[in-house]
């Protein structure tokens, strides 16, 4: 598995987990970190292998 992958999901269910709790449970102060580590995740899985793809053009 790549790290990509790897970070990209534990980043995306962190950013879940700290989204629905705050949403739900504890105030909205939590959206400030449960949001930017969803975008963060989901980047690291749509630029995944870009390296990979541009190393291959050089």
């Amino acid at each position: 598995m790549q790290s990509q992958i790897l970070w990209g999901t534990l980043l995306l269910a962190a950013g879940l987990v700290l989204t629905v709790l705050s949403v739900t449970v504890i105030p909205v102060f939590f959206l400030f970190y449960g949001i930017p580590l969803l975008v963060i995740g989901a980047a690291l899985f749509i630029f995944r292998g870009r390296e990979e793809s541009i190393e291959a053009l050089k």
